[in-house]
């Protein structure tokens, strides 16, 4: 162990997940340590399996230390005799949580947010206890039936933070030190050369910010100290509570992340089990629309690549390729589905099923060209998906998704809309006009194949009267919306369609409606769903009807007069 000739670590890493952290375990000459033993049985059974087994280990006093009060780092014990006895074990954590711990209060300890059923946790030694003061007291030791003999040694604050001396023995003492952000009770602890911080590194995360107890003022403080504490030497790696250990310049640079993510999460709302399944349902509408946007601009480019094939352009259809890495999104795709069949079979709380929705959408935004893609197939599709990619992440953070609300002409906003979808890219015109150009060239045949206008072969009656409608809406999400509209009428045989705009008493109101072939995808259950809630995004409401293959859609806003 760095810092420490005498003692052994045993890191248990684990694939990050929200069932359970990594544990850590350590043997000193005097005493058998184990940070965070996890949220699940097995781990914690194999922890302590792994001292029974030691050389020497199974006699030594247990000592098991928290950095925080929640499931995921401590529930593994309650199942293991070994760890939860106190004729064999004592266990410590800060203060703050120890009443979570003792009550099984499943609020602050996320047990209610996991859909779990805790019972109480005795805790023996309580750390960083405030009746303790700020220091310069004298050591107090505490002997357990265990054998364990440890003294506390309360210190001055160091580099900001709280903090005391855990001494167990002739080892190596642990350095604790009150980190609360994350939630109250939080501690970092050093050992040696190592720096255990539990979930500081994740403080900041979609779905982990905004949790009860959660405390963004104090979260910056508590960076700004470990901060200093790493910088000024002697810490050779950070251990976290998820994911792999860290060399310290790898820990400041995610220390520096954190406090920016943390720096624009003011006023974020309670991330609470009524949230958590809101944000559940949104990510299964949310991933329906991405898997549709995905389809059809990964179609479009391997059209344009195929022709590009067909041209002896093989160069320029190999580069077209790698624009989006289809195979990795139809993975991603299919994994969140799979997790939502099991999720409706009672295999998940919702928790989880937003957690994996937030997970999915962050490597789905990894895996495609933003700016080039625009440039070949129509932007409109690039700029939907990442908007409803980062929709997602903003309500996974706690907020509404972000309005860019403005005072528009309803009529002016159909037209933008309608013309988008009739007119093409770039005319034949164009292309000649080009034709000296190679490169210029090369960019307009590539748009021209990868943008046919959705409306070039639907006969488009457009009636947007003489009145101003003036609306107060998101422009953005108003053209959005009424693509989708359209595309569920042109994706279900409609050869004509029929755009409206007028008044209904003191509302501005868009019809949309078309003769349909097929049964339309959008009249019920999920799609429906996301599209009442685009349409309330965007300042409208949205109606959907229509007698048998007639469709229609009427999208109400506020007139401003």
């Amino acid at each position: 162990m760095p810092g420490c000739r005498d003692a052994l670590i045993y890191p248990f890493i684990r694939k990050i997940d929200t069932l359970s952290s990594n544990s850590y375990l350590v043997r000193t000459s005097d005493a058998v340590i184990i940070v965070d033993p996890g949220g699940l049985p097995e781990q914690a059974a194999f922890l302590a399996s792994i001292i029974l087994e030691s050389s020497g280990a199974s006699t030594k006093p247990l000592v098991v230390v928290l950095t925080h009060a929640h499931v995921d780092h401590y529930l593994g014990i309650l199942s293991v005799p070994l760890l939860a006895d106190p004729a064999t074990a004592v266990i410590a954590a800060q203060e703050c949580g120890v009443e979570a711990l003792e009550s099984a209060d499943r609020r602050l300890t996320q047990a209610a947010l996991l859909g779990l059923e805790i019972a109480p946790l005795r805790i023996d030694l309580h750390l960083l206890a405030a009746a303790d003061g700020d220091g310069g007291g004298e050591p107090v030791t505490h002997r357990y039936a265990c054998g364990a003999a440890l003294t506390i040694v309360r210190r001055p604050p160091e580099t900001g933070l709280s903090h005391e001396q855990l001494v167990i023995g002739s080892g190596p003492p642990l350095e604790v030190y009150h980190t609360p952000g994350h939630s109250p009770d939080s501690c970092c602890i050093r050992i040696g050369g190592l720096l255990f911080t539990g979930d500081l590194l994740f403080a900041a995360s979609p779905g982990i910010a905004g949790i009860s107890g959660w405390n963004r003022e104090a979260l910056v403080r508590s960076l700004a100290g470990v901060r200093a504490l790493l910088s000024r030497g002697g810490i050779e790696a950070v251990c976290p509570g998820h994911g792999r250990m860290l060399p310290v310049d790898e820990g400041l640079g995610m220390l520096d992340a954190v406090e920016r993510d943390a720096g624009l999460l003011a006023g974020i709302a309670e991330l609470d089990p009524e949230r958590a399944s809101r944000t559940a349902a949104y990510a299964e509408d949310c991933m329906e629309q991405v898997n549709e946007l995905f389809t059809v601009m990964t179609g479009r480019l391997y059209y344009v690549s195929h022709v590009m094939d067909e041209l002896g352009e093989s160069e320029t259809a190999a580069a077209l390729h790698a624009l989006i890495r289809g195979d990795v999104i139809d993975d991603l795709l299919e994994t969140f589905d799979a997790f939502s069949r099991e999720y409706h079979a009672g295999g998940h709380v919702p928790m989880t099923l937003a957690l994996k929705g937030g997970q999915v959408i962050n490597k789905l935004q990894r895996s495609f060209n933003h700016d080039e893609l625009a440039r070949i197939i129509d932007p409109a599709l690039v700029r939907r998906a990442e908007r409803l990619l980062d929709d997602y992440t903003t309500m996974l953070r706690g907020f509404d998704p972000a309005r860019d609300t403005a005072m528009h002409d309803l009529r002016d906003l159909l037209q933008t809309c309608i013309a988008g979808h009739t007119l093409r890219s770039c005319t034949d015109e164009d292309l000649l006009d080009s034709a000296d150009d190679d490169e210029a060239f090369g960019r307009m045949l590539l748009s021209r194949i990868g943008m046919p206008p959705l409306l070039g072969d639907v006969a488009v009656d457009l009636d947007l009267g003489t009145e101003q409608l003036p609306v107060l809406a998101d422009g953005g999400r108003v053209l959005d919306l009424v693509t989708y509209l359209i595309e569920d009428l042109v994706g279900t045989g409609a050869r004509a369609i029929a755009v409206r705009a007028g008044r209904d008493g003191e509302r501005a109101v868009a019809a949309i409606s078309g003769a349909c072939c097929a049964a339309p995808s959008a009249c019920d259950g999920k799609p429906r769903r996301f599209l009442y809630g685009l349409c309330e995004r965007a300042g409208g409401a949205l109606d959907a009807g229509g007698p048998g293959s007639s469709r229609s859609f009427t999208i109400r806003f506020a007139s401003v007069i």
